[in-house]
């Protein structure tokens, strides 16, 4: 599993939810922290959002969200989710 396809899907996810819940958008990159930087974005989503992703990707993530660190509770980048995402999954196609 490579890291840029995941970006992608992270941010086109993100995206189209942004377009539905507010008239004033931001630009979402890999750099974003969706916990952090979106207005619109909580825990709960996050919740939705992990099982969406598992949906796209065709994976397990095992975790409560993908959004936080496991154990710090620390929200994460969008290239961090990527990046725990492909290491858990080595071997898994995208």
């Amino acid at each position: 599993m490579n890291v840029n396809p995941v970006e992608s899907l992270v941010i086109e996810l993100l995206t189209e939810i942004q377009l539905l819940v507010t008239e004033d958008p931001v630009e979402i990159t890999r750099a974003t922290v969706p916990l952090r930087d979106l207005a619109f974005f909580d825990s709960l989503l996050g919740l939705e959002m992990t099982v969406a992703l598992e949906g796209r990707l065709g994976i397990t993530i095992g975790e409560q969200t993908a959004f936080s660190d496991k154990e710090t509770r620390e929200p994460l980048s969008i290239t961090q989710i990527a990046q725990r995402i492909c290491d858990a999954h080595a071997g898994v196609g995208v």
